[in-house]
């Protein structure tokens, strides 16, 4: 079984020409029947056709409920799917993991000893004297609690 993507493949390109002109031929079709005389259609032998009325209604109606599904719909969906403003699920979610304030550095590296040919080059050495330098680096992007916010804005 071929696996599914949406990469261009023969068939879906075929299918892709397929559909291409059958639209082609049914717009002609019915740009036809909306705009030529029906003593045309009696010459040719086609005397059953609906009437000229559901050329412009049905496009009409289409694009009614295109406009009331793009403008209504689609975003009362949005809005009954988000969460009221005092709920709690605005504030904090699953996805609000706080990072844990440790120790970048592990005692296990800085215990190892190096089998480097030039000690001077070693990462290893960089890392035991690196303190200073970790406690002045920009924290690590994450979700400030609201409770906290709260404390620093108004009780100081």
């Amino acid at each position: 079984m071929p696996e599914h993507t949406p990469a261009p493949t023969p068939s879906r390109a075929v299918y892709g020409f397929a559909m291409f002109l059958s639209f082609k031929t049914f717009f002609i079709l019915y740009l036809a029947w909306a705009v030529l005389p029906e003593e045309w259609f009696k010459y040719v032998g086609i005397t059953c056709l609906p009437q000229r009325y559901w050329a412009v209604a049905i496009p009409i109606f289409l694009l009614t409920v295109l406009a009331i599904f793009a403008f209504v719909i689609y975003p009362n969906l949005g809005l009954f799917m988000t969460p009221s403003v005092d709920d709690l699920r605005t504030i904090k979610d699953s996805t609000c993991v706080r990072e844990n304030k440790t120790n970048l550095l592990s005692p296990k590296n800085s215990e190892i000893k190096c089998s480097c040919k030039n000690e001077d080059r070693c990462f290893k050495n960089f890392e035991r004297n690196c303190g200073d330098y970790v406690s002045k680096a920009i924290p690590v992007l994450q979700d400030l609690n609201i409770w906290e916010v709260s404390d620093h804005l108004y009780f100081k």
